[in-house]
């Protein structure tokens, strides 16, 4: 094994715990990140390279993460969801602003072709736009800078606005928590079945952001039907969120200075497009759900669907209406990539 991985470890340890000793938001995400980013910035200044770290890292802790949200269902819920089918259609005009704002940004200002500022622009997943590019020709070098800092960017803004604004700690040191001290080795060994099979089933099944759903599915599933009662140990949360945020920071390697911040300048500014978009779609959606602004907000925030649900579960916020809604985005703007692609090949 490569004693290098260590280093990128110990890195998001470093950062984690700094975190959260200052009562920074979801401090072992951020600070998980923020580390490993920080160790491959300076090491690799030197044409060094570290190693890559396995998705299967990412999947696996995520996959508990899932497990996590679905621990915290109530049947009331399945009464609630119907309301808000109004923030769902709202989704497709959101995604069609933020994507058609995002290319003109990126086709002016960035100096990306059509076709990969068309695919860097698409407020999806990171998998499903690299994988979409790739099939038609873009440049899956920028689609895969753009999408991952895009989402890193509005993932590391989110809590950080909502500390600033509210002056209210984000995450376990606000006391806001899926844990408890009652637990035994039994719940950690259902939690990590659960995740696992839940996994697993959904790549075979090739459901759509598997690696999450599929466990939160499967927990809701055994939840609601009474078979399993989780209680959830405080430093399994803090290490799903360390392992999560340090995979990500660790993903800057191989990646060139000029490209980065090629990427960053326009991550930035679009990042802010997005959020903005977010924000306005959220002031009016709050009066015709039964959601504050601040639910659909982080809704409505176009990064990852796990991490945005990690977030939700640290402000408080019912984290199956958050997860439904990235879910939907996900789907859609997968959709539009693919229809709308024949239009811009022909321009």
């Amino acid at each position: 094994m490569d004693y290098r991985y260590l280093f990128i470890f110990l890195s998001g340890l470093v950062g984690g715990g700094a975190a959260y000793a200052i009562g920074a938001p979801l401090p072992f995400l951020l600070g998980g990140f923020f580390g490993a980013s920080v160790l491959v910035l300076f090491y690799e200044r030197d044409a060094r390279q570290l190693p890559k770290i396995s998705k299967w890292v990412r999947l696996i802790f995520i996959a508990i993460i899932g497990t996590l949200i679905g621990s915290r269902f109530t049947p009331e819920l399945l009464t609630l969801l119907p309301q808000f089918w109004i923030s769902a259609l709202a989704l497709l005009p959101f995604i069609l602003i933020a994507h058609g704002g995002s290319y003109a940004i990126m086709r002016k200002w960035g100096g990306y072709d059509r076709l990969t500022a068309y695919y860097a622009a698409l407020p999806g997943g990171l998998v499903d736009s690299i994988s979409l590019a790739e099939e038609h020709g873009a440049d899956v070098r920028i689609v895969t800078a753009q999408h991952f800092i895009r989402i890193v960017l509005i993932v590391i803004a989110v809590p950080l606005l909502f500390w600033f604004i509210s002056g209210n700690t984000v995450g376990s040191a606000a006391g806001k928590t899926l844990t408890s001290t009652h637990y035994n080795w039994q719940d950690i060994a259902l939690v990590l079945v659960i995740s696992w099979t839940g996994l697993f089933l959904g790549r075979f099944i090739r459901m759509p952001v598997s690696h999450l759903l599929a466990p939160l599915i499967l927990t809701l599933a055994l939840t609601l039907t009474g078979v399993v009662s989780l209680n959830i140990p405080e430093w399994l949360q803090h290490l799903a969120q360390y392992m999560v945020g340090t995979a990500l920071g660790a993903q800057f390697s191989g990646i060139s200075r000029q490209l980065l911040l090629r990427c960053l300048k326009m991550g930035v500014i679009c990042g802010t497009l997005l959020l903005l978009l977010a924000a306005a779609f959220a002031g009016v959606l709050m009066h015709f759900v039964p959601a504050g602004f601040g639910v659909m907000f982080v809704s409505f925030a176009a990064a990852g669907l796990a991490e945005m649900s990690l977030i939700a579960m640290s402000l408080n916020f019912n984290p199956i209406v958050v997860a439904l809604h990235h879910f939907l985005r996900l789907s859609i703007s997968v959709w539009i990539g693919s229809f709308f692609v024949r239009y811009v090949k022909r321009t």
